[in-house]
């Protein structure tokens, strides 16, 4: 009864993740298409700079949006797992994206400091402005999935470096309408980048943990090995492998040696509930090791493999 209801609670959680996430999408979407004709309008590059910076939201957004449908596939002979990955894919992805633009961020302000070009300060204040009232109601609605899972996360990241970045403009714009200070502009852009850096490091560090199959931070290997020695039937335990499949999917596999032939059904049952009611490892593969295996030769398969062979 209770998994049932863990089951809708969680299918509900996905629909409304999908349903928020596909509705900033459209914001950004419709604030890009905006942005891009004042641009060519206006004939203003820096809001054609804009514009490809909220493009490149856009594509974060919709790469997160296709990894959220994609997930609920069924699992196939190939990918025996399903399409879970492929959210941490996307999640980094993101992320590199993220440090590309700071990248593009830092080039261009070096340039800038030794010549600053002129720039319309009332566009800027006034599209920036609007952007940064798109880019906080994105990130608004995104709110509540933010912990929901990387991919989720990322997205809601873009959204933040994105208001960063517009709030960034504001106040250059502001800085150059009201002192004529140009030089504002690429240090304002400094500032952004670190920023960017800073919040998307954590990011891709722990997309390329799970990618590296890396033991999750919340659970001691350790701890889980005397966890399972403890268990009367259990001799000893090796070759314990813990590793996240995608976010809140967790798999071991472990070796467990047993001192006396017992029913190994129940202990493996008993071993999987503590694994799962413990340390919430759901996806577990327990290989029990007993007396009658640890010399080969009394196995009866030893003697069909040497006939084959």
């Amino acid at each position: 009864m209770t998994g049932g209801h863990n089951d809708h609670h969680n299918h509900q959680h996905f629909q409304s993740s999908k349903v928020r996430l596909g509705v900033t999408f459209g914001t950004q979407l419709a604030f890009f298409a905006v942005e891009l004709v004042a641009g060519i309008l206006c004939n203003s590059l820096a809001l054609l700079a804009d514009a490809g910076h909220m493009l490149s939201d856009v594509a974060a957004l919709g790469l997160s949006l296709l990894a959220l449908r994609w997930v609920t596939r069924r699992p196939t002979a190939q990918k025996t797992f399903g399409y879970h990955r492929l959210e941490i894919l996307v999640a980094l992805i993101n992320g590199l994206v993220l440090w590309g633009m700071a990248g593009y961020i830092f080039y261009e302000a070096v340039g800038r400091f030794f010549h600053p070009p002129e720039i319309s300060s009332t566009p800027l204040l006034v599209i920036a402005g609007l952007g940064l009232l798109v880019n906080l109601l994105g990130m608004y609605i995104l709110i509540p999935t933010r912990e929901r899972g990387i991919n989720l996360r990322s997205a809601f990241i873009h959204l933040l470096s994105d208001s960063f970045a517009s709030l960034a403009a504001v106040v250059a714009g502001l800085a150059i309408w009201w002192r004529g200070w140009y030089w504002f502009d690429p240090l304002a852009g400094v500032v952004v980048a670190v920023m960017i850096l800073i919040g998307s490091w954590q990011l891709i560090w722990e997309a390329t943990e799970i990618l590296m199959e890396s033991t999750p931070k919340h659970i001691n290997v350790a701890v889980v090995q005397a966890a399972l020695e403890a268990h009367p039937g259990v001799k000893k335990v090796h070759d314990l492998h813990i590793w996240t499949i995608a976010s809140g999917i967790f798999a071991a596999s472990v070796h467990v040696a047993v001192d006396r032939p017992a029913d190994r059904d129940c202990l493996t049952w008993e071993l999987e509930e503590i694994l799962r009611r413990r340390f919430g490892l759901e996806h577990n593969t327990i290989q029990l090791e007993g007396p009658a295996y640890a010399n080969p030769q009394v196995c009866p398969l030893t003697r069909l493999h040497e006939s084959v062979g």
